[in-house]
């Protein structure tokens, strides 16, 4: 009996280390069988390239162009980063260099597309987050894009390849790198600058605007490409900051209450509501905030901004445009100020002084009469 036992607990062990070896085995072949096709950025917003590293990257026997094409014979599925299909995209139509060059891998890129393609039409395809970034950046950085640039990134892939991709459900990247005090005060200011604009903005260019800034967060790209890269989404979005600004100008104040003519501009194709946040720069001019300005798409328009001037001297406006949720858009506007003003006591006594002048010219004719009739 004891025997029996035995036997059956060792052909227990046995089909259980089997079993174990299987799921170990097959756990082992999913995890091989998932391949990345993602890479750091390597060009502009225009899409100029900073160097022409990807087309060698592209061939078949490069970093990407071999993923493609496995030769272990398993069931393959392969997650794509879109930002990296957008500059292949790119790099396919002919690119140009920061130095003029012509690019070199536009034929690399179309094959690469091309069989990309084929394996997303046989659903082998499946979306990365955009550019691959760091999901502990991202959460500190951008918070608000956490989740819908999961979305975002399988409907651009999708697009690119013409054909429905997987949602990707995860970060690749969670882990924390270094980034300089003053990167991070750029992708924060450049961030509430698109914050501003959002509710103005095109869905197609608001995603554009903010994925630029989620592709610097990719932990494997460069320190020096990534400062170049900021520089260049910097000036990006400080133009997009400027599409609802306010035109310069000067004033001299001539009256003690006075309309300034403050001139609104729209650059961006819808309607726009603003609010005017005004102060004055010294205790000479009262002024008070102007809501709900309404300003018609690529259109501008003059506000009429009431001032009441105390006394003379110099002074001046600073005005801040925010949108119908309080963001700041753009810099403050100052606008100076030369008050030429007689206040309403300068100006008693000036009158006051006239009329005494007056009754003593008129009583010195009445005098002057007086004497002739009496001579």
């Amino acid at each position: 009996m004891r025997g029996r036992r035995n036997g059956a607990l060792a052909l227990v062990a046995v089909i259980s280390t089997f079993f174990a070896l299987s799921l170990s085995t097959t756990a082992h072949a999913a995890q091989n069988s998932l391949l990345f096709i993602t890479a750091p950025s390597h060009s502009q917003i225009n899409g100029v390239f900073i160097d022409d590293q990807l087309a060698a990257e592209l061939s078949p026997d490069g970093s990407l162009g071999k993923l493609l094409y496995p030769t272990n014979g398993r069931s393959i599925r392969w997650e794509v980063d879109p930002a990296l299909i957008e500059e292949i995209t790119t790099m396919s139509n002919g690119y140009k260099l920061l130095d003029g060059t012509a690019g070199s891998g536009q034929d690399l890129a179309r094959a690469f597309l091309a069989r990309l393609s084929t394996l997303a039409s046989v659903g082998q395809v499946d979306a990365m987050v955009y550019g691959n970034p760091s999901e502990y950046w991202v959460t500190r950085l951008t918070p608000h894009e956490h989740t819908s640039i999961l979305s975002a990134s399988q409907s651009r892939l999708s697009a690119l390849l013409k054909n429905s991709v997987g949602l990707p459900t995860n970060y690749l990247s969670t882990s924390y790198f270094s980034l300089p005090k003053q990167s991070l005060t750029h992708i924060r200011r450049d961030y509430s600058t698109i914050q501003g604009s959002a509710i103005y903005m095109a869905p197609e260019a608001l995603d554009a605007a903010r994925l630029s800034l989620i592709r610097l967060l990719n932990p494997a790209m460069g320190s020096d490409r990534r400062l170049a890269l900021l520089a260049d989404v910097n000036h990006s979005i400080a133009t997009l900051g400027q599409n609802i600004r306010l035109a310069p100008g000067r004033f001299t104040v001539t009256s003690s209450s006075q309309n300034l003519p403050i001139t609104v501009i729209n650059d961006f194709p819808g309607n726009a509501k603003i609010n005017l946040v005004i102060t004055s720069l010294n205790e000479r001019v009262v002024v008070n905030d102007i809501n709900n300005v309404a300003v018609n798409g690529k259109s501008k328009i003059q506000v009429m901004v009431p001032v009441k001037v105390l006394t003379s001297g110099t002074s001046g406006l600073s005005i801040v445009i925010r949108n119908g949720k309080g963001a700041q858009i753009g810099n403050p506007q100052i606008y100076p100020l030369s008050l030429k003003v007689i206040s309403p006591i300068a100006t008693w006594i000036t009158t006051g002084a006239a009329i005494t002048l007056f009754f003593a010219a008129l009583l010195q004719s009445l005098r002057r009469i007086r004497r002739r009739r009496v001579a």
